[in-house]
């Protein structure tokens, strides 16, 4: 996601807005009928307009192409838990497999269902059959 947000904000233009605040507009390239968004990039708040930065903590293109024009590091603007330290504390600790269920304890409570959760079944279909049949060589919709 970061290389390929990254080649796609060579495409982008920015237009600094607050070089205290670091905030800038970005303007998406045209192409095939698509592009020339605008989006607000706030690199102090970690946020962009197009929802991605907080969505995936990875800076978007527009965040990436803000970055440069400000000559801030793109790495040190992910998110923490991507670092090589928190995945090595992640799985630091021991963890034992799980027994197959065969071998678990019964429960010593009541397992009530919840009702507003829906079952897990196909949807029903609602849509008007329109019947055709062929009368003496026309057509009939009944």
């Amino acid at each position: 996601m970061f290389i390929s947000w990254q080649q796609k904000a060579v495409e982008h233009t920015v237009m600094k807005y607050s070089h205290a605040q670091q905030s800038a507009s970005v303007v998406t390239r045209r192409q095939n009928r698509h592009g020339m968004n605008t989006h607000v990039v706030k690199i102090a708040n970690r946020e962009c307009s197009c929802g991605k930065w907080n969505q995936f903590g990875i800076p978007c293109s527009h965040a990436q192409k803000v970055c440069g024009a400000y000559n801030i590091s793109t790495a040190s603007m992910v998110k923490d838990y991507y670092d090589v330290m928190a995945y090595n504390n992640t799985y630091s600790k021991h963890f034992e497999p799980v027994q197959s269920e065969d071998y678990w304890d019964d429960p010593n409570f009541q397992l009530v269902h919840d009702p507003t959760i829906r079952t897990v079944t196909r949807p029903e279909i609602k849509q008007h059959v329109f019947i055709m049949r062929w009368i003496g060589g026309k057509r009939e919709q009944g």
